[in-house]
């Protein structure tokens, strides 16, 4: 009970140390302006994930770094709250004489605080699941996560930085960003807490955004509740510890700053500076919300263009900012370059990815498959509502090039056009690269912004009444949101059923490792000469001492490696041949990797996608080399689970 109050604790001191940097920010960039405490959240959310980036590139990451770290930010948000107490107490007062005249007020946010509660308390704890049972919110990838996800914040908290990863798949892909928040959990609390940071504080991020927006358009109480209620039953298809809620309070943070009349005022080179970080924070999350992030970001910038009357003025923020972009993206990218060979794969270069030596998927990559590849992205019931809404949401942002009145509550930069636009090409871009695969999880982190965000216009229309008085767009509006929910109804209740389980689980104290297995791994390193390189394969590489070996991850065998590549197919001599040649002489496996049937790929149907099915024909090829060489070289150490090759040493 202790641990699991500690963890609830800390996740909230993580989201006022946010807030706290984001008031710096806001002091900083727009001194005579108070963004609400959701934008302030999201704004220290992308100034971390920029600071991240820097102490990555400079080796500097460290448990007291991280503290000193939110420490500052959290002392920061105490005082603003502080200096703020009369205010707070004024809105609250507000709020609670509206609850007392309308019971059904009341009645919402009691069930609206239960369901962030819930969810909240879900996040907190996650245990292991296997891989062939994954559901949402029941656990951790044993594939992703433990391979992956989990190790890399513990490297930068030994190391300083991920370091190089030339072997493994899942590092190319991504700049970072998300494993430098994991070390915010990681720093105090234990790997079973992952998830507090995403989807768990994301989601109240989120919410806070869009209680800001609406009551800064004067929606009511009763819409409110009605819009975050929606939210709190959509299902966060999260199948392992990548990014999936946090892309989506960024893609709100940067809809109500690009949307905000105040940026009309705001001094141009703020605007540009915070335009830019959220901008690259959001690139730094996943690699999939990049293209999403550049349509937003240009397709407002040409609306702005178009409607100003000072265009030199416009072209000198977009250039700034555009700038301030590579300059806030540099320092991950060039982690990425020492790592994995290219400064962001695939756009500037395919570095150790498998493509570049020729080992591709074959799938129907003919332009006429990849227009219905395209073509198939748009299918499903979100992309409809969300035409449906962006057509909609015309009737009250309509498409008018030109300077918009003084008293206009929103800007000149088309953000709802921008945000719809930047769904739907980056759905279609993400379809065609994953073949369509699980679109709902693929495509969640920018659709549902977008869908988000129109239903918030919707909330604050007042104008096509019909003859009972209701805005015709409100109506559609919380037509699509019934239909949104029904779609997954089921799945929404299993995932509660699921954030149940998770709390009872984590009353328990769970650990994601057991004694056993932590005493495996350490006689398991110590048969290895301290300073040697390792390729690992292991079921659980993040307990492992980064500092005493150079540890290299093989998430998927052959997915990524040195030049001239991994040899694939070519036999056991051959891998042996190349491991050594690149001066790693030890292998160290577990036995859950060779566990899989011989026979699993042959097996695999004509459903299963081309890129899955290269990626598991790559790691049974290397399954079976290692399986061979155990035959021939010498073995270190073996516990019946796990065993170490001396790739230099033959057996006798």
């Amino acid at each position: 009970m202790i641990s699991y109050i500690i963890s609830f604790s800390w996740g909230i001191c993580l989201l006022l140390s946010l807030t706290g940097w984001g008031k710096a920010l806001n002091h900083i960039l727009f001194p005579n302006q108070r963004v609400d405490w959701g934008q302030r959240a999201a704004w220290g959310l992308a100034f971390s994930l920029i600071i991240g980036g820097v102490l990555n590139a400079t080796w500097n990451i460290s448990p007291t770094t991280i503290l000193i770290f939110l420490g500052l930010g959290l002392i920061y948000c105490l005082v603003d709250l502080v200096n703020h107490r009369q205010s707070i107490a004024t809105k609250l007062s507000q709020l609670f004489q509206e609850c007392r005249q309308d019971k059904i007020i009341l009645s919402g946010i009691a069930v609206v605080s239960f369901l962030i509660l819930i969810q909240y308390a879900g996040w907190l704890y996650t245990g292991r699941l296997n891989f062939a049972n994954m559901v949402y919110a029941d656990g951790f990838n044993t594939s992703d996560d433990y391979h992956a996800y989990l190790v890399f914040p513990h490297k930068m908290l030994q190391l300083g930085s991920m370091g190089l990863e030339p072997f493994s798949e899942r590092r190319i892909v991504s700049l970072g960003g998300q494993s430098f928040l994991h070390t915010f959990i990681v720093s105090v609390l234990s790997d079973t807490n992952l998830n507090i940071i995403d989807p768990s504080l994301a989601l109240i991020i989120t919410i806070g955004l869009i209680i800001g927006f609406l009551k800064e358009n004067k929606a009511s109480t009763r819409r409110v509740i009605f819009t975050i209620l929606l939210v709190l039953l959509i299902p966060i298809p999260k199948a392992n510890t990548s990014s999936i809620m946090l892309p989506v309070a960024l893609f709100l943070s940067l809809f109500r700053i690009l949307d905000s009349k105040e940026i009309n005022r705001n001094y141009w080179v703020s605007n540009a500076c915070i335009i830019a970080l959220i901008s690259a924070a959001i690139c730094t999350l996943k690699s999939t919300q990049i293209p999403a992030s550049v349509v937003v970001f240009a397709v407002s910038y040409l609306c702005y263009f178009l409607s100003s009357n000072t265009k030199l003025k416009v072209v000198w923020e977009f250039g700034l900012a555009t700038v301030l972009v590579g300059i806030f993206l540099l320092p991950w990218m060039i982690s990425l370059y020492q790592s994995s060979g290219t400064l962001l794969y695939p756009i500037l270069g395919k570095g150790y990815h498998a493509s570049a030596y020729g080992i591709t998927f074959k799938s129907g990559a003919t332009l006429l498959g990849t227009v219905k590849t395209a073509l198939g992205a748009f299918r499903g019931i979100y992309i409809l509502i969300l035409i449906l809404l962006g057509c909609l949401s015309l009737s009250i942002r309509p498409l008018k090039f030109a300077n918009l009145p003084a008293e206009s509550s929103f800007s000149n930069r088309q953000a709802p056009l921008s945000m719809t636009v930047a769904a739907l090409v980056a759905t279609v871009v993400v379809g065609v690269l994953t073949e369509n695969t699980d679109t709902f999880r693929y495509s969640f982190s920018h659709l549902f912004p977008a869908i988000i965000i129109l239903i918030m216009l919707a909330m604050t229309d007042t104008g096509g009444l019909n003859k009972n008085g209701i805005a015709n767009f409100f109506i559609v509006a919380v037509f699509c949101a019934g239909l949104t929910l029904s779609y997954r109804w089921e799945l929404t209740k299993s995932t509660y059923s699921a954030y149940v389980k998770n709390i009872k689980f984590g009353l328990t104290n769970p650990s994601l490792v057991s004694a056993k297995q932590k005493l495996q791994y350490a006689a398991l390193q110590q048969s290895i000469p301290q300073g040697e390189t390792v390729l690992t394969r292991l079921d659980t590489p993040f307990i492992l001492d980064f500092k005493r070996n150079q540890l290299f991850l093989a998430d998927w065998p052959g997915g990524a490696s040195l030049p001239p590549g991994m040899p694939a197919f070519k036999g056991p001599e051959a891998l042996a041949n190349y491991l050594v040649s690149k001066s790693i002489r030890y292998i160290a496996y577990s036995s859950w990797s060779l566990n899989h049937p011989a026979d699993f790929v042959d097996n695999l149907g004509p459903e299963v996608l081309s890129w899955f099915r290269l990626q598991s024909q790559l790691s049974h090829d290397f399954r079976d080399n290692v399986q061979q060489l155990a035959k021939t070289r010498k073995k270190l150490y073996e516990d019946g689970e796990n065993f170490v090759l001396d790739l230099g040493t033959l057996r006798k």
